[in-house]
């Protein structure tokens, strides 16, 4: 046997793609010219709500004005564009089968100095709907809607989606939120037959919070935002806490692996563990991973934040 395992592989067969593909991913490219990764908020606020749940020093870094360190990648920019075009042709049909909604509207947030834009604003009956609309992959779907695996309760929208829709919601005093998701991939007709699901659930659903159920979770995403804004104000950066994917109050203090640690009040830790990323850190999921592997645990000085950006050519020297 240990012959066998020694003997050379075979390559890799199979009708495999070009080595460069020429014209295939023209649109992406067209899209990744066309958008900034800088772009100003609602309102020009320091927080904008579509970065709501996220962790408090990319906010922090968002609210200083320093460049991304970590630009979205071709493949980012293809799924945000497909995700633009679904709320555009849906926004569309939204406007002419309901006149009087409104779409796109522009809200502050109320307690926080923040703003954002919800989907569409829906005037019926005397009450006031605020729709968020996201679209999602297929896998996430999945674990929205409970077709995983025989048990499993459905998950519902993620966290940072339902703070969102809470924030802008409080925004235009509505009575109740709905979010919709649409994914991307559909749910096979051999998957929905085994969990009972109707043909539009396949690739559409909704979840609807009463004014009681939204206004608790945007006030302390709103107490959350107005802590870090008051730490960069005051010239420091937020630590590295990302809500709901790591226990309450504990950093992330190698954001090269995702480690993240729960320190006690002598600055012990007492639990360690690696964050959803499941060891691949913070790379490809934040802007600013690059620029913030190079400064410490803890909160940190707005100055040397700017250091690294300058070292990094991403401000200039005068910045410093």
């Amino acid at each position: 046997m240990d012959a066998i395992k020694g003997l050379p592989r075979a390559k890799r067969s199979g009708v495999t793609p070009d080595p460069e593909p020429r014209y295939v991913h023209l649109l992406a490219e067209a899209w990744a010219a066309e958008r900034g990764d800088n772009k100003p908020t609602a309102l020009g606020t320091p927080y904008r709500h579509s970065d709501a749940g996220k962790c408090a020093r990319y906010l922090s870094y968002v609210a200083a004005g320093i460049p991304a360190s970590d630009p979205m990648d071709l493949t980012g920019v293809w799924t945000t564009g497909m995700g633009t075009l679904l709320h555009e042709h849906w926004q569309t049909e939204m406007a002419a089968r309901y006149p009087d909604a409104e779409m796109e509207v522009k809200v502050a947030t109320d307690g926080a100095d923040g703003s954002g834009h919800i989907d569409a604003v829906i005037r019926t009956g005397g009450r006031v709907v605020a729709y968020e609309l996201k679209t999602c992959g297929g896998y996430a779907y999945k674990g929205a809607v409970g077709a995983m695996s025989r048990g499993k309760a459905a998950e519902g929208p993620k966290p940072e989606h339902l703070i969102q829709a809470a924030l802008n919601g409080v925004g235009v005093d509505a009575d109740e939120v709905v979010i919709g998701y649409l994914a991307r991939e559909p749910i096979s007709p051999g998957v929905a037959h085994r969990f009972g699901l109707p043909d539009n659930e396949r690739f559409a659903a909704e979840w609807t919070y009463t004014r009681d159920q939204f206004t608790t979770v945007a006030a302390d995403e709103a107490r959350r935002v107005s802590g870090i804004l008051a730490l960069v104000e005051g010239g420091e950066l937020a630590r590295r806490v990302i809500p709901f994917t790591t226990p309450p109050g504990a950093e992330i203090t190698d954001p090269s692996e995702g480690r993240w640690e729960l320190f006690d009040a002598d600055g012990n830790t007492v639990e360690a563990g690696l964050h959803w990323a499941e060891g691949q850190g913070c790379w490809g999921y934040c802007r600013f991973a690059g620029a913030c592997t190079q400064l410490p645990s803890g909160r940190s000085p707005v100055e040397s934040a700017v250091a690294v950006a300058v070292e990094m050519g991403l401000l200039p020297k005068e910045a410093a």
